[in-house]
């Protein structure tokens, strides 16, 4: 579960992506994060299973980051964070710093498709990148019998393809959740 400290910094974080999003910033520089009420749910969730091998795809500037260190210190596991835009990173491994959370992220600056092969029996995975990957990335995942996958922006972004995908893989369940942009939370087992 998140601490109060960590919730201000999810804030002053979504505020900014907020004003970003208001102001015509262009797409390609905004700080696109996951929103407070999701970063809380993922927190207690990861807590609650007790994950300790957590991928992110898509970290951007780190709301989600913080959600996933904050379960990954409580659970004595550990974050690998795949981020392809360096600036984004920079901020979050700050922010991660400055919350004392940077001894359960393993940062990873780069293109997902060349981490994810070496990540095996991954417990929870969040991905939140470019939607056109999101298929492409669940396929590539090497996850634990009852691993969770939890997909961002489900509804706002309208990822029928991606959930009917999910939904069709044998032996997984999966649920569209109305919290933030739309949660996918999908179970995976052998």
């Amino acid at each position: 579960m998140l601490n109060e400290r960590q919730r201000t910094e999810i804030q002053r974080l979504w505020a900014r992506k907020v004003q970003q999003d208001s102001t015509g910033v262009p797409f390609s520089e905004r700080h696109r994060n996951l929103a407070p009420a999701s970063a809380e749910f993922l927190s207690a969730l990861i807590s609650g299973i007790g994950a300790k091998k957590i991928v992110e795809i898509g970290g951007s500037s780190g709301i989600s980051t913080i959600a996933l260190a904050a379960a990954a210190q409580q659970t004595q596991g550990r974050v690998v964070s795949l981020e392809i835009e360096p600036v984004r990173q920079a901020e979050s491994k700050e922010t991660i710093a400055k919350l004392g959370l940077s001894d359960f992220v393993d940062f990873r600056l780069g293109d997902a498709a060349r981490t994810l092969p070496l990540s095996i029996d991954l417990e929870f995975v969040l991905i939140d990148c470019e939607k056109d990957d999101y298929i492409r990335f669940f396929d590539m995942l090497r996850l634990r019998s009852g691993a969770v996958v939890v997909a961002d922006n489900v509804v706002s972004h309208r990822l029928a393809e991606y959930v009917a995908h999910v939904r069709s893989q044998p032996g997984s369940t999966s649920v569209t959740l109305p919290i933030g942009q739309g949660l996918e939370l999908t179970r995976v087992s052998e």
